[in-house]
């Protein structure tokens, strides 16, 4: 899904959405202006199935948490990581600028991303640090977050070669059927990459399955009993402050903050406030520990199709990475 708009608050799940290889597929769809789809940011399916009804697992005493961030959810051992995408996007560079440079054409391998997007639970409660809260409110950090990547210069030859990988739909330019007398691949080299890429497994993407476990577990643990005793708890600490909110929820979606392009005074008392209760109460702790029991009652029901998963996505990234040892 496109990186939230720079005011949207993150407390939601952060993983990618069903997507082809990334890095020279989104460049060319910003300058051809293909379907965009981002990596790294929080989305959910494109057709998301409902959560099956589930009985509230039991879980251990919750740790008391202030944030999670180096803590782990159990649908992150299915789900493609940041570095794994980065491994990915690196490996199909490589095969797109061999088959472009086999054409004649010249093709810049897009840079590297400065940072990997953050993990699954970086940003999942937000808002938990109190530094962060004083200085941004619920909106986020980094003033460039959602900003459009620069355009990739490419030639109107290389384009079309480079076709549209596995991205094709009504009104996507085909690749043509050979160039200069040379065959193209179908897709392009883009489609050319995404097939080497997955021979073995794997498609490029996180499947609807992993996608809405992580999804599904997130929602279930807003409606779970524990939860909604702690939100209890963090309202009325939020009421003893001066500020009026059922859930954290409501706090970070508040139409104030998230049609404001700057965060104000209020905004940040608040937010300084919702940091407080959640370290008062225990609410990222307790959170977090359901969240993750809803997950892993989730795998167990579907493990040998997530277990499948994790094959293909450990097949596709040894493809990876023995396309970049061979091109250093």
């Amino acid at each position: 899904m496109p990186a939230p708009a720079r005011n949207a608050p993150q407390t939601r799940p952060q993983t990618r959405p069903p997507r082809p290889l990334p890095a020279a597929l989104a460049a060319l769809a910003v300058l051809l202006a293909f379907p965009a789809l981002a990596a790294g940011c929080a989305s959910a399916p494109s057709s998301p199935a409902a959560a099956p009804a589930m009985a509230p697992p039991a879980i251990p005493e919750p740790p008391v948490l202030t944030q999670v961030a180096d803590r782990s959810l159990p649908v992150e051992a299915y789900l493609l990581s940041g570095a794994q995408y980065r491994r990915l996007s690196t490996a199909e560079d490589v095969l797109v600028s061999r088959c472009m440079q086999d054409f004649g054409l010249p093709y810049e391998r897009p840079p590297a991303p400065d940072a990997e997007p953050p993990g699954q639970t970086a940003h999942r409660y937000d808002p938990v640090d109190p530094r962060v809260a004083a200085a941004h409110g619920y909106h986020p950090a980094d003033p460039n977050t959602g900003a459009k990547p620069a355009e990739p210069s490419i030639s109107p030859d290389a384009a079309t070669v480079l076709g549209a990988g596995t991205a094709g739909g009504p009104g996507t330019p085909a690749a043509p059927r050979s160039y200069r007398g040379r065959p193209v691949p179908p897709g392009g080299c883009l489609g050319q990459a995404h097939t080497r890429l997955t021979a073995h497994g794997g498609t490029g993407r996180d499947p609807d399955l992993v996608v809405g476990i992580n999804f599904g577990g997130y929602q279930q643990s807003t409606t779970d009993p524990r939860v909604k005793d702690v939100f209890q708890k963090w309202s009325a600490c939020m009421k003893a402050k001066g500020f009026s909110y059922a859930t954290p929820t409501d706090a970070a979606k508040d139409p104030r903050w998230t049609s404001a392009p700057e965060p104000t005074p209020e905004e940040l008392a608040t937010a300084t406030a919702d940091v407080a209760c959640k370290a008062a109460v225990n609410v990222v702790g307790v959170w977090f520990t359901v969240e993750s029991a809803y997950e892993t009652q989730a795998i167990q029901q579907k493990l040998p199709e997530l277990t499948r998963i994790k094959q293909d996505n450990d097949a596709m990234l040894a493809t990876a990475a023995s396309v970049t040892a061979a091109n250093p």
